[in-house]
């Protein structure tokens, strides 16, 4: 008896060690997926999603030519149709000599059209049920164009597009200067939570023709993208785009700025070119005359990176004009994204959350009817940047003749 204990606790050890082992997947058994672009097929239900992948043998032959002379990209993709994301993927296997591995996604692009059409409530169900992805990559709308056409672009300088994407962002997100709120799980945090809305940022093709060559990695001249401005989701449907300046404002509401220049501040005889840091952000919301009322403050320091200006730096009160000067051009920004709110008839910027906050007892009052009473409430703008550093020099060449 004791003999045939030892035998089966034996093989019981035995069996769970080799079941350890019976799922596991070898790296060139895997297909590791850098970018999903999610696209509307036009006149059909259809889905079609483009899978880009890392191409092994491309890297590797990069690495080992000198020169990097290869004509093996570091990517490819492919597409798949289906009624569902999830079929869609399904079909990648038939395509795909690996089992795709989403793990290590940059980023996930959505067309236009379906985000207009279709709206991306559908992708947040896929992506939120599937155990591989981890929500925490970026996610981009495809403006003017499909995410597939996005995900056929080969970029110069870095021979992998996901990953040039991924690092522009890293790059203080271009001129908008924002820390955050890029993410799939931001946008997702957005659409569940009360009276507010997702806001994700823009991706554009501005590419030439045979772009999809990888010859154009030999050559920077416009091939490429471009963030080009924040889309405007109400519920979970794209609804409009913010310009420029209007994404700007919106950055700095919400408190969002990493790094940010102004390059455009008129000044008297020119321009001026400043770089805000430093920003502190503070919002009162309070009820006056039965009407909120909010006092927005934003405090920071900037300096002067270049100047066209006909003043002298050297004088207090031309000084004065130009901070002056990018304080109004801040405001502006900011009021222009207040504005592009009331003209979209819904709360963009996030005031709800101000206001349910610091008012708990008069939000929920006016929680039903909110934007009605934020269109006849009262916004004070106060803002308050010091420049505080000339650069390398202190007056203009032309005023140094």
């Amino acid at each position: 008896m004791i003999k045939f204990a030892k035998w089966i606790i034996t093989l019981a050890i035995t069996v769970s060690i080799c079941t350890g082992c019976g799922d596991k997947m070898e790296l060139d058994q895997l297909a590791v997926v850098v970018a999903i672009g999610i696209d509307q097929v036009e006149d059909s239900e259809d889905f079609e999603v483009s899978f880009q992948i890392i191409n092994p043998h491309g890297a590797s032959a990069r690495v080992a030519t000198e020169g990097g002379g290869s004509e093996d990209a570091s990517v490819f993709t492919f597409t798949t149709r289906g009624k569902t994301l999830v079929e869609a993927v399904d079909l990648a296997k038939n395509i795909a000599p690996r089992r795709l591995f989403f793990s290590h996604m940059y980023y996930i692009i959505i067309g236009e059209n379906f985000a207009r059409e279709t709206g991306i409530n559908r992708v947040f169900d896929f992506v939120e049920r599937d155990q591989q992805m981890r929500m925490q990559f970026l996610a981009f709308i495809a403006k003017d164009t499909t995410a597939k056409d996005m995900l056929s672009v080969f970029t110069p300088l870095d021979e992998n597009p996901a990953k040039s994407v991924r690092d522009r962002v890293m790059v203080a997100s271009g001129s908008l200067g924002i820390s955050g709120h890029l993410t799939l799980a931001d946008a997702i945090r957005a659409y569940v939570k009360e009276d507010h809305h997702p806001i994700l940022l823009g991706l554009r093709n501005i590419s030439s023709e045979n772009s999809d060559n990888t010859e154009v990695l030999s050559n920077i001249d416009e091939h490429s993208f471009s963030l080009d401005g924040l889309a405007v989701f109400k519920d979970d449907k794209l609804v409009d785009w913010m310009n420029t300046q209007e994404s700007q404002g919106w950055v700095f509401l919400n408190n969002l700025v990493k790094d940010r220049t102004i390059f455009d501040t008129k000044c008297e005889g020119g321009y001026t070119g400043v770089r805000v840091h430093s920003l502190n952000e503070t919002v009162k919301a309070a009820v006056k005359n039965g009407k909120p009322h909010f006092t927005i403050s934003l405090t920071g320091k900037g300096y002067m990176l270049e100047t066209s200006c006909d003043l002298d730096i050297g004088d207090p009160e031309d000084f004065k004009k130009i901070k002056e000067a990018v304080n109004d051009e801040l405001r502006n920004e900011i009021q222009m994204t207040i504005d592009k709110s009331r003209e979209l008839g819904f709360d963009v910027v996030g005031f709800s959350e101000w206001f349910h906050n610091q008012q708990p007892k008069k939000w929920k009052e006016w929680e039903g009817d909110w934007f009605h009473h934020l269109q006849e409430g009262e916004i004070v703008l106060n803002v308050d940047i010091d420049l505080t550093n000339t650069g390398m020099r202190f007056n203009s060449l032309n005023e140094a003749k």
